[in-house]
């Protein structure tokens, strides 16, 4: 490994100084053919990690020298502006010349019916002495323009919503065609458009795009097709046939993608975890919302096991290029756009994926104090050479573009070249190999020959040419029934020649299936893994294909196994990741051979062996044969429960399960629980994880099978296992069992049985709206049962309840706890009828008015019916005031403001506590109002009105909106979501509240914000140091002198208005603050605003996190993969809770195996310490997750706290906390 020392860095840092000399005195011609751009002045400025860079730009002399890189490496400049401007794509000709598009229109784009800045230039080392000599415009008016590549006598532009075809006729370097190929791609985020074009190893185009865009893409000629829809990750076009396909899905804004010299796809990734393995049709961890293909039942994680610095990361490239030496072959290079770094990974081959581990101690490869310098593309050259694209921007971030989108730099741009010189500092190092080089002008024979050079830009170049040149590219196809292709397949001095000509010859249709049962055969399991890859990218499934798939789906090397996964994926669904067809699009015939192949293949090759991207894909590959009838699948279990194949095989069993729950056909689920029925009743894993799926995919919305169905489940319910007589009570009791559901309600009210066992009988009974359930459920309220048994009952009737139940629960009020009481406070004032009767109670002093929250009074007294408004001032008081009254109260607040002495940490205090649950400042806080980074406290007067008057102007997006349901709940909130499907609401607490569209009877805006009134009620000094606070914040950069005092008191904007942001907006920003919640995890949670969220304290406990599920069938979930030191047991602590009127599941999954759940529900203490050994996996990397799952109500966030792995040092490995549920 080479190490970066101080030593050799510093000598890096002479080297670049030396070769100074080299840069040419203004690097372009005087005068150009093409307009040149000034920058307008600066506007808004943000601070915190989003703060412009501190220093103004460098010219480009100044800047290479503060480059820093290792000995014998040197940064030398290609080309600056005013030749290249805001680069943000860049790629080459065969002539070795270099396209750059430069983006000017971001972010805002062009303004209607103005013509676009954006455009493509041509520059061209002439004499190949690693300096740009000339430039030319190739095409120009585009607007947002993000990718490109030269390919087929032409250049692909990805400028969306179209993926552009630009065609020269003439020769003469001017684009005069242009063809849409592909419209439909998203806008929505204007720093994650379609970019990062790469030739992959198959002959198609890959690009990637980011999360917060959203993409339906079809081809212009057949509108009516159905479109293929991208939310994040990579995708890629086919440019023969026009397909385009989602390749893998997942991640966060992947600028780039690049293969390493056996064809694997990787990107970087921002935010998140900054790189990923992409197998082709995996589903992976997201920055946010969830993939359009909901049937992985997962995501697979990153490759990391450390952090960079920050969290930007830009381009990907795994170092292949012969300039460099040989040791730094293989390793992966991406820019850090926060660091104005270039940072670097090794690879390391693990099971059918990587881990990416530091290079060195440091993880850089290149770093300067330019604040300017921003890496956003690596590539390799055709000199062998890593030349860097530097967009060279202030501004770091894309909400620096968006706060002052005019500021946007407009005149910086630079191309770089790293080279190494060793011990030659100084030397030159030509740009390409010859200043006439043309390699489209070579035979075919010839270009077969550079499949076998040391550099991969020739290799690829040379394959790019190769496939345009297609069947004939050496002759009529009936004369060359071997070619130089077919002889370097076979024959070929190194593998990458082999893998190259395995390639090309693929792209260019000369592969026949003979040669693929060769490659099958040979010793490089690389060749064979692609042997397996391109069967399936064939499409048709003859008996010579399935024969060779199941041959190679016993391969010793899990690669080669992974391949036959993903071409029995395409075999069997026509598609690597978009959603299952109704069909199975080929002929049953085909079930038996892949099931076998699949099945058996994995029984012989990966016992006792744990690889998560393999079993993935495995069950990517059985999905579509589960969604045409799952009994094909569950019969591998009859004979022994495959408990030979645990963890892997009960993880497949639970999502076949669950997959024929999703098919939402009693029929076809009842046909599987019958041959679930048939595993041995001695398999206790393979019934447990089956029994899970079931009621995964049932809770919510459950779907019965037929009579004799059922009865499978209640014969499982007498199993000798307790845990899957369990499991089976409570799917029975959802299927509506008589026998079940008596015995369920007599265990309700045992007081013999366990809390936690009594709390999950009464979640299962959520669906009952029986009179015996709801009697059995006051019982257990008016008991001496705990607490927490008796608040899950009180949660429970608010769902089953009936009219007389608000009477029945206000009988038992005296007996009730503090926490009993808040509760039934709460789910009385969710129906009309009960608050009647609840505030009577209130009123004549059976219910003491302290006892009632805050917020349960709020939401009564701004009910929509007048006469309950009416009831509920002649109990609590009148709610609002006038406006005169706020007017009078303004400024004698605004006098205690100004008079007394100010403490801005204790202001900081109180902020967090009565501001920042809903808003957010810097970078801290919630995300039910708007930012108060730039909004309303422009000045003293503006802040206090917005704070003691919150109705006087309410944002567009921020309103009150009141749902009435038809079983006469009222909810209330900030609108977050209005679908064909459900409303979605953000209250002033922070949480959520979703409800369908068909349970709603009426839905208004009220007049009045979310945000509460009553701010100033606190203490004065409190008051005051808050107001200050928010005005000055630390990080707005400028200090709280008496001189802006002044200014502020004064006041310098507008007083009377906060910003108008649209609800796409506040879902970006939010998908970004709760990603950086803890880094070490991934968050997988829905696509809707606000499914997730970051209070900076709650119930005592600071930086919290906020999830919920993202149905009742797919959990949220944190991840994260970890090494567990050898010799040393762990444990894994964490704090968590739930809503007072809401409960869920935690699952803790080592591996895709649940080996803890347990019921979480909100107590006095608030927070549950949760702790789970984890012992049994010293010295291992695991997959570790944990999981907020759905019990069917409409309050099921969960909240987390110190989510850590520690050392097991207090207490002995195998003993269970207290508290603790297996």
């Amino acid at each position: 490994m080479m190490k970066l020392s101080d030593r050799s860095r510093s000598f890096g840092a002479f080297l670049v100084l030396w070769a100074i000399s080299s840069l040419p005195a203004a690097g372009a011609p005087a005068t150009f053919d093409f307009p040149i751009y000034k920058n307008k002045p600066s506007g808004r400025q943000l601070s915190g990690q989003h703060a412009p860079a501190s220093t103004p730009a460098l010219s480009p002399r100044d800047a290479q020298k503060q480059f820093v890189v290792p000995q014998g490496f040197e940064v030398r400049l290609f080309a600056a502006e005013p030749m290249v401007v805001n680069p943000v794509a860049m790629t080459w000709d065969d002539r070795g010349r270099l396209w750059v598009v430069e983006l000017y229109e971001y972010p805002m784009g062009s303004k209607p019916g103005e013509k676009g800045r954006d455009r493509i230039k041509i520059l061209e080392d002439v004499d190949a002495d690693g300096v740009a000599d000339t430039v030319k415009v190739f095409a120009d008016g585009f607007n947002l323009a993000t990718g490109i590549l030269v390919a087929n006598d032409g250049v692909y532009l990805g400028q969306a919503p179209h993926l552009l075809f630009l065609q020269d006729t003439n020769g003469d370097d001017k684009a005069d065609k242009q063809t849409v190929v592909m419209t439909g791609f998203g806008l929505e985020d204007r720093h994650e458009l379609l970019n990062g074009f790469t030739w992959g190893p198959d002959g198609q185009i890959y690009m990637t795009h980011g999360v917060f865009t959203f993409t339906k893409a079809v081809n212009p000629d057949q509108p009516k097709a159905e479109p293929v829809v991208l939310t994040a990750g990579v995708a890629r076009y086919n440019t023969r046939s026009g397909a385009f396909e989602v390749f893998a899905e997942g991640t966060s804004n992947p600028w780039g993608v690049d293969f390493d010299r056996y064809g694997n796809a990787f990107v970087s990734a921002c935010v998140i975890d900054h790189l990923f393995h992409l197998a082709p049709g995996g589903l992976y961890s997201r920055q946010a919302g969830q993939a359009p293909h909901p049937y992985g039942y997962e995501y697979l994680p990153s490759i990391v096991d450390h952090k960079h610095h920050m969290a930007a990361y830009a381009g990907v490239n795994i170092l292949q290029g012969d300039q460099w030496p040989k040791e730094w072959q293989g390793a992966a290079l991406h820019g850090n756009i926060h660091q104005n770094a270039l940072n670097i990974d090794r690879l390391s081959p693990k099971g059918s994926s990587f881990v990416a581990s530091r290079w060195n101690d440091s993880g850089d490869f290149l770093t300067t104090k330019d604040g300017w310098f921003m890496p956003v593309s690596t590539q390799t050259g055709p000199d062998g050479a890593v030349w860097v694209m530097d967009w060279y921007d202030k501004y770091p971030c894309y909400q620096n573009a968006n706060a002052d989108p005019e500021g946007v730099d407009r005149e910086h741009g630079r191309i770089w070249r790293v080279v190494w010189t060793g011990a030659e500092p100084g030397r030159p190092v030509a740009s390409r190999p010859e200043a006439a080089m043309n390699l489209s002008g070579l035979p075919s024979a010839d270009l077969a020959k550079l499949l076998a050079h040391p550099n991969v830009w020739h290799r690829r170049m040379a394959q790019r040419i190769l496939n345009g040149r297609g069947l004939t590219a050496f002759g009529p196809r009936e004369l060359h029934v071997s070619t130089p292709l077919h002889e370097m397949l076979r024959k070929g001095e190194s593998l990458d020649a082999r893998l190259s000509a395995l390639w090309t010859l693929h792209g260019t249709g000369l592969l026949d299936d003979g040669w693929l049962d060769e490659v099958a055969k040979d010793p490089e399991p690389a060749l064979r893994a692609w042997a397996a890859r391109l069967t399936g990218e064939r499409g048709y499934p003859l008996g010579d294909a399935l024969k060779r798939l199941a041959t190679l789906a016993e391969d010793k090397d899990p690669t080669v196994r992974l391949a036959v996964a993903v071409a029995a994926r395409q075999f069997v669904s026509g598609s690597l990741t978009v959603n299952t067809p109704s069909k199975v699009p080929v002929h049953e015939v085909i079930t038996g051979p892949i099931l076998s192949t699949l099945f058996v293949g994995y029984r012989e090759r990966t016992r006792g062996e744990s690889d998560r991207t393999l079993e993935f894909l495995y069950w990517m590959a059985l999905e579509p044969i589960v969604a045409f009838d799952p009994v094909h699948a569950i019969g591998f279990y009859k004979q022994d429960g495959a408990e030979r194949e645990m963890p892997f095989s009960g993880n497949i069993l639970r999502k076949i399960m669950r997959r024929a729950s999703d098919l939402r056909d009693s029929t076809m689920l009842s046909r599987a629980v019958m041959e679930f029925g048939k595993i041995p009743e001695t398999a206790s894993s393979a019934l447990m994880a089956g029994l899970r799926g079931l009621l995964e995919g049932q809770r919510g919305n459950p779907v019965a099978p037929i009579a004799d169905a059922v009865a499978v489940i209640r014969k499982l319910a007498s199993a000798p296992d307790q845990r899957v007589k369990d499991l089976a009570q409570q799917l029975a009791v959802l299927w509506g069992d008589a026998e079940s559901l008596r015995t369920s309600l007599v265990r309700m009210e045992d007081m013999s049985l366990p809390a936690p066992e009594r709390i999950a009988v009464i979640q299962s009974l959520r669906t009952q709206k029986t009179d015996q359930a709801r009697d059995g459920m006051l019982k257990v309220v008016g008991s001496t049962s705990p607490d927490s048994v008796r608040v899950e009952a009180i949660r429970a009737l608010g769902q089953v309840g009936n009219e007389a139940t608000g009477d029945r629960l206000l009988a038992l009020w005296d007996t009730l706890s503090p926490a009993a009481r808040r509760a039934t406070a709460e789910q009385l004032a969710t129906r009309e009828i009960w608050i009647i009767a609840f505030l009577k109670a209130c009123k004549s002093e059976k219910v003491k008015r302290g006892d009632v929250p805050p917020t349960v009074v709020r939401s009564i007294a701004t009910h929509r019916s007048e006469s309950i408004r009416k009831l509920s001032e002649e109990t609590f008081g009148r709610f609002n005031q006038t406006p005169d009254e706020k007017l009078r109260l303004i400024a004698a607040k605004r006098k205690v403001v100004v008079e007394g002495a100010v403490d801005l940490n204790a202001g900081h205090e109180v902020a967090r506590k009565a501001c920042f649950v809903c808003h957010a400042m810097h970078g801290e806080g919630g995300a039910v109002g708007p930012d108060l980074t730039g909004v309303g406290r422009s000045s003293l007067d503006a802040l206090l009105h917005n704070v003691i008057h919150p109705n006087e102007i309410i944002g567009v997006g921020y309103e009150n909106v009141e749902v009435e349901t038809k079983d006469d709940r009222h909810v209330s909130g900030r609108m977050t979501e209005n679908s064909a499907v459900r409303v979605r609401l953000l209250m002033a607490n922070g949480q959520e509240e979703a409800v369908a569209k068909t349970e709603i009877r009426s839905l208004r805006v009220t007049p009045n914000s979310v945000m509460p009134e009553g701010l100033e009620q606190m203490p004065e000094a409190d008051f005051r140091n808050m107001i200050w606070f928010i005005l000055a914040h630390p990080k707005d950069g400028k200090p709280l002198t008496d001189e802006r005092k002044r200014e502020l008191i004064r006041g310098g904007g507008d007083h009377s208005s906060i910003e108008r942001r649209s609800p796409a907006d506040e879902l970006g920003n939010d998908g970004e603050a709760v990603a950086l919640w803890n880094p070490d995890w991934i968050i997988s949670n829905g696509n809707a605003a606000g499914s997730a969220g970051k209070l900076p304290e709650f119930g005592g406990r600071r930086n919290v996190l906020v999830t919920r599920p993202v149905d009742a069938a797919t959990p949220a979930s944190i991840a994260r993969a970890i090494n567990l030191p050898r010799g040393q047991s762990s444990y894994l602590r964490t704090h968590v809770t739930a809503r007072e009127s809401g409960d869920w599941e935690l699952r803790v999954c080592v591996e895709g195996e649940v080996i803890q759940r347990q019921t979480i529900r909100r107590t006095a203490e608030v927070w549950q310490e949760v702790r789970v050994d984890l012992s049994a996996y010293a010295g291992r990397r695991i997959a570790l997750r944990l999981e907020n799952a759905a019990f069917g109500n409409a309050d099921d966030y969960a909240y987390w706290s110190d989510v850590a792995v520690v050392p097991n040092s207090d207490r002995q490995a195998g003993l269970r906390i207290p508290g603790e549920v297996p």
